[in-house]
C-alpha cells in the first residue's frame, strides 16, 4: 500500500510518499516541499502546485492521497487561500482517479504520536522514528505530509483488520 500525504500551504506545500509492506512495516519513499513565492500571482502558484502534484502522482502511483482537513483560522483571507491550495491538490488526485482521504489535525497527531494535542516537534520526531530516518524530514511541511500519510496507512490497516475480523473484505 502506498500513500501520498499532502500538507497544503500557501508558501510551501509539503508532500510525503510512504509505503506499508505486507509485514505492516512503514517505509519512506520520498518527501519534500513545493515552495511558492508570495510574489507570484495566486493563479500561478496554484498551477505550480497542480503540476508538481500531478507529476508526483504519475511518478509514485499512490493507492491513495491523504490531505489534512481544513482547520479554523482567525484570518479569513489566509483560510480561503489555503482552501484553494487544498482544492488544487484534490483535483490533481481526482483527475488521475486516485482516492482521497481527509483527516483532522487531532486525528493525525493521535495516530502518529498517540496524543491529539501533541506539539509539532513531537510529531516530527515520531515521523522520523516510525520511518527509521536518521534526521527529521525538512522542510517541516514535509514531516507533516509524512505524518498525514502514516495516519492514513494506520487507519486503513486498522479498518482492514476490523473487516477481516467480521469476515468482510475491503
Amino acid at each position: 500500500m502506498r500513500v501520498l500525504g499532502i500538507d497544503c500551504g500557501t508558501e510551501c506545500t509539503g508532500y510525503g510518499v510512504v509505503d506499508l509492506d505486507c509485514n505492516e512495516k512503514l517505509g519512506c519513499v520520498s518527501f519534500g516541499g513545493i515552495r511558492l513565492s508570495p510574489r507570484e500571482p495566486l493563479p500561478n502558484r496554484l498551477s505550480l502546485v497542480f503540476d508538481r502534484l500531478s507529476a508526483m502522482i504519475k511518478q509514485y502511483q499512490p493507492d491513495r492521497v491523504a490531505i489534512e482537513e481544513v482547520f479554523y483560522s482567525v484570518n479569513a483571507k489566509s483560510a480561503l487561500k489555503l482552501g484553494q491550495v487544498r482544492g488544487v491538490a484534490m483535483l490533481a488526485a481526482s483527475s488521475q482517479k486516485v482516492q482521497i482521504t481527509e483527516y483532522a489535525p487531532l486525528t493525525i497527531k493521535a495516530s502518529v504520536v498517540g496524543y491529539g494535542r501533541a506539539e509539532k516537534e513531537q510529531v516530527q520526531v515520531m515521523v522520523a522514528r516510525l520511518l527509521r530516518l536518521d534526521e527529521i524530514p525538512q522542510p517541516a511541511d514535509a514531516a507533516d505530509a509524512l505524518a498525514i500519510a502514516i495516519c492514513d496507512l494506520h487507519t486503513q490497516a486498522t479498518l482492514s483488520r476490523q473487516m477481516a475480523a467480521v469476515g468482510v473484505r475491503i
